[in-house]
């Protein structure tokens, strides 16, 4: 115990106070009932959230600014391995925005309109992503990265650029990606390791689903769909991707019969995803909220909080889409997956 004490009372302490700046379900339901996404954004200013405010056409990028800013203040907290692990997860972001520059170098877009959908994470990423918005085609892009973690993992996939297009490098940075995330929680003490695994498993788990009603959306095959998933997670095991993959017409509660996602999704069938996957986000922010109370001295706490961070802001980003087009407060409220009040 004394050792949890060394390691997370500092951390702990700070994360404590950056969860009383969250705006909380009551706060999110508050701007459910602004008349306009602009009204909204102005809200927003006299929040923690203030860069977000004012006449930006980018304000989803301005909301992560927030995420990298209490990252920063948790990460200088911790030290090695839990640091590092922190780091590795803030990182996705990064990933996020090389996907952007994935995309738009294969559509030759100027560096200039690139930059506006670019996410940089100053003192926790590993690149500048602005910096390669200047690249002319996508074998340079591969190239600048080389010597990045992430260099390895493209290169491997250039061979199936001309057969699949940028696709293959998108998915090739992500899997790998998550891949290195999974294991960098082996790097923490054992239990450090199982609460962290748990709260990514649901988060990987999400994240497949979603691949998976994508990827048979658009018709890919069983076994295209199985290596383009990531093979670990908490309840969505292999045996259950190669249920949905093999049988499209199944619905989400048959496949996950045996997971606690099934009475979530109901009998939808696996191509409406997102419109029943606030659900799965409300389970894992629930898991979050358990994670934070009783014995604070792990890693959960940290890791916990800032992916209730970002599911906050992944509801913001619902509210103002829905506020743009005229969605009624009270159906906005029903896709919010924030628990915490």
């Amino acid at each position: 115990m004394a050792g949890d004490l060394r390691r997370y009372a500092a951390a702990n302490a700070r994360v404590r106070t950056l969860l009383s700046t969250l705006l909380g379900r009551n706060g999110l339901e508050m701007l459910c009932g602004y008349p306009s996404a602009e009204a909204v954004v102005e809200a927003l200013a006299r929040t923690p959230y203030g860069a977000a405010a004012g006449d930006s056409a980018n304000t989803d990028r301005d909301l992560l600014a927030r995420l990298a800013e209490v990252g920063r203040l948790v990460v200088d907290l911790l030290d090695d391995p839990e640091q590092s692990f922190v780091r590795a997860y803030l990182c996705h972001h990064e990933v996020a925005s090389l996907k952007v520059l994935i995309r738009g170098v294969a559509q030759h877009l100027s560096s200039q309109a690139l930059a506006a959908y670019l996410v940089a994470v100053p003192g926790t990423g590993t690149v500048a992503p602005d910096e390669l918005a200047s690249v002319h085609d996508l074998r340079e892009l591969v190239e600048r990265l080389e010597h990045t973690s992430y260099g390895p993992a493209l290169h491997a996939a250039l061979h199936r650029l001309d057969s699949a297009g940028p696709f293959a490098l998108e998915v090739a940075l992500e899997l790998d990606y998550y891949e290195r995330l999974w294991g960098s929680a082996a790097t923490l003490r054992r239990p450090d390791a199982d609460r962290a695994r748990h709260l990514l498993g649901i988060l990987f788990d999400i994240l497949n689903l979603g691949w998976i009603s994508r990827y048979l959306s658009v018709g890919l095959s069983a076994e295209e769909i199985l290596n383009y998933t990531l093979r670990q997670g908490r309840w969505v095991t292999v045996d259950v991707r190669r249920a949905l993959a093999e049988n499209r017409d199944t619905p989400w509660s048959a496949a996950l019969a045996r997971t606690p996602y099934a009475a979530l999704l109901g009998d939808a069938p696996p191509h409406r995803f997102d419109a029943v996957s606030v659900g799965l986000w409300r389970f894992l922010a629930s898991e979050i909220q358990r994670t934070l109370t009783g014995y604070p001295f792990h890693i959960g706490v940290p890791l916990g909080f800032l992916l209730a961070q970002e599911i906050e802001i992944r509801d913001l980003r619902v509210l103002l889409v829905a506020k743009s087009i005229g969605v009624p407060s009270a159906e906005i409220v029903e896709h919010l997956a924030t628990v915490r009040h």
